[in-house]
């Protein structure tokens, strides 16, 4: 017998609650503990995530440092077609900088950037821009 299930309008979580949200074959996965009970939500991502047409996107032909792009560059964190970052990478990047335990465990803030830099195949600069919010500052942990 399928589950009977009611639909949901608002469902609250907490760091309490220990969410994550990870992305697997095409689909978004949140999954949440609380106590003995927990929650997984699985979401195609055609669905969650808006998908934008080349043509939909007026690229400029040259950008000037410090002359902002008329109406506001669109091309922010995922539709940035040379993001090699994901809203989720930012997220896991920012929740490891507020771990005091986690920073300890390098020699230096240097050596820290670089492991960082490493694991998710960016440069330096690009982990330092996330931990300073220079880069995907709409994204909130």
């Amino acid at each position: 017998m399928p589950f009977q299930f009611q639909p949901v309008q608002l469902l609250e979580l907490s760091e309490a609650d220990a969410p994550s949200i990870d992305v697997q074959d095409g689909k978004m996965i949140l999954t949440a503990q609380r106590g003995n009970e927990q929650i997984r939500i699985t979401a195609p991502l055609h669905h969650v995530m808006p998908q934008v047409k080349a043509t939909e996107v007026k690229m400029p032909k040259t950008r000037r440092k410090g002359v902002p792009l008329p109406g506001g560059d669109k091309r922010v964190g995922e539709l940035n077609g040379m993001a090699k970052l994901n809203e989720q990478h930012v997220r896991e990047i920012r929740l490891m900088m507020s771990d005091p335990k986690f920073m300890a465990s390098f020699p230096s803030k240097q050596a820290m950037l670089e492991e960082i830099s490493k694991a998710y195949g960016v440069h330096v600069a690009t982990v330092r821009n996330v931990i300073e919010n220079v880069s995907w500052k709409h994204v909130k942990i």
